[in-house]
């Protein structure tokens, strides 16, 4: 099984060079990604919040084993796009208190067991919710708010 990822460093990939385009405030970029994102026919609306301390570049490689995970329980290629929330899950005023998760939408996952995917996730990083995907719920802005907030924020 082949897989493409297209990552926003690629020079291939060809963004309108006028940046008064873009959008300037986290607020017009997750409208404009959450817009874009629900043009989508997701099935899936999953966050997995960890169990243990987890670093952003942990949280990460949970996330690409998460779409792994689902793949092998669809035993076909699925769609999806995920964003990492950090939050004071565990609490405290300190930053370094965040600890992140995952937020997760995806598709192409007809006829998957939720359930067997969630026991796996479960297992594996803690507190998990995959539920089916409902349009008028928003998880399409909402996860869109904070990849703009990430971008606007590290650019």
């Amino acid at each position: 099984m082949s897989r493409t990822t297209v990552h926003l460093s690629d020079p291939s990939v060809k963004y309108p060079r006028d940046r008064s385009l873009w959008p300037t405030t986290p607020n017009a970029m997750s409208q404009a990604m959450g817009d874009w994102l629900s043009a989508y026919r997701w099935e899936w609306w999953a966050t997995v919040t960890f169990r243990a301390d987890f670093s952003l570049p942990s949280a990460m490689r949970a996330a690409r084993n998460f779409f792994l995970m689902v793949e092998d329980a669809a035993e076909r290629p699925v769609g999806g796009f995920w964003a990492i929330e950090r939050h004071k899950y565990r609490g405290g005023d300190d930053p370094a208190s965040l600890v992140p998760h995952i937020h997760a939408l995806v598709t192409n996952v007809t006829g998957v067991s939720r359930k067997a995917v969630w026991e796996k996730c479960f297992k594996r990083w803690g507190r998990t919710r995959i539920e089916p995907y409902d349009p008028n719920r928003g998880a399409s802005w909402y996860i869109a708010k904070y990849v703009g907030k990430e971008a606007l924020e590290r650019g």
